[in-house]
């Protein structure tokens, strides 16, 4: 069967169409600060990121002095964020707080700078640079800030399990996410309002050749949750301090379980030092209780065992108190065994 010309010639123009509009966009040079911004702003409304990137650096670098320079500068590394390039985003934002600290943007870049090295922050087993900048970030917003009427749209992740699932029913399953606030923070998402022509519009546009021009649509706020900038300070600063904690905590336990009981010790000493309102701290003082009775400290065991029980957090309470039992009978008899072994050495 032959196909028409004309159909081929309408598919081709329509691929030329199409992967024109997939390439990388170049903005006129003599474009105005404000005419460039716009340029930018719509990239970024219609999720063209890497196209906005393209525009925004270019808007950074010829318009220093523009009134908008700290809006451009935001939305740069607001647009790193959305392609989840972190690294990249967090040194825009920090571009703006030391370049244009009177900006009423600076919380809000903040804000992101704290979010950005939090997401980056790896599991309790690797390393934990980024957790630490986290927590440094945190301390500079807190340094320049009280707190921040900021906020911000998330959305919580679905489990890998979850995901699967739904590719596999073809879509008939659908995810229950929790939300945000009962969900961790590293298994959120920031997201952001766009705008999208639909497809049907779009065909419209190729089929077309670009003469028809849908109206610009509203934008469209993704299901999401609003949450406070203060709120999610607390969660990262709470989040991160547990990490670190927990990290401490199975490193001490490792030389526990190797009978390695001063080296497990201090990583437990650290715990209940740095993080005490941790629920890691709780479970350390049990742990070194159980470390000091391996070695026969049976009253430091004791202590360790009853600062445990003051904690509030122990649901074995009756086996925690028998055994601090055990330890004082220990101690005693110990002490017995000592005092008989002195009178029973000879005098000089």
């Amino acid at each position: 069967m032959k196909i028409p010309r004309f159909l081929l010639l309408i598919t081709f123009s329509s691929l030329t169409i199409l992967m024109v509009g997939c390439g990388r966009v170049k903005v006129e040079e003599d474009l105005s600060a404000d005419e460039e911004w716009k340029v930018a702003k719509t990239f970024f409304e219609y999720e063209k990121y890497l196209d906005a990137i393209d525009v925004l650096t270019n808007f950074t670098l010829n318009y220093s002095g523009s009134t908008l320079i700290d809006s451009a500068q935001f939305l740069l590394g607001e647009s790193h964020f959305a392609v989840g390039e972190y690294i990249l985003a967090a040194s825009e934002y920090r571009r703006l707080v030391q370049n244009l600290p009177q900006s009423p943007l600076v919380d809000d870049a903040y804000l992101k700078i704290i979010l950005c090295d939090f997401y980056l922050s790896p599991r309790f087993e690797l390393d934990q640079k980024y957790t630490k900048e986290t927590l440094s970030a945190l301390q500079d917003f807190q340094d320049q800030f009280k707190s921040t009427d900021a906020t911000i749209l998330l959305r919580s992740k679905a489990t890998t399990p979850d995901v699967l699932k739904e590719i596999f029913t073809l879509g008939m399953w659908r995810v229950d996410r929790p939300s945000v606030k009962d969900a961790p923070l590293d298994r959120t998402k920031v997201v952001f309002p766009h705008r999208s022509i639909g497809f049907g519009n779009w065909m419209l546009r190729v089929f077309t050749f670009g003469i028809f021009r849908p109206a610009e649509p509203d934008l469209i706020v993704p299901k999401s949750e609003l949450v406070t900038g203060d709120w999610v300070i607390q969660r990262a600063l709470d989040e991160s301090r547990s990490k670190l904690a927990k990290k401490d905590f199975k490193t001490a336990d490792l030389y526990y379980r190797t009978k390695k009981y001063p080296s497990a010790v201090i990583y437990l000493d650290t715990v209940v030092e740095l993080y005490p309102e941790t629920t890691w701290a709780s479970r350390a003082l049990k742990l070194k209780g159980d470390c000091q009775f391996a070695m026969r400290q049976y009253d430091d065991a004791a202590q360790s065992y009853q600062r445990y029980l003051d904690s509030k957090e122990a649901p074995d309470r009756k086996s925690i108190e028998s055994r601090i039992e055990d330890c004082k009978r220990r101690a005693q008899l110990s002490t017995s065994k000592s005092t008989a072994a002195e009178q029973e050495s000879p005098q000089p």
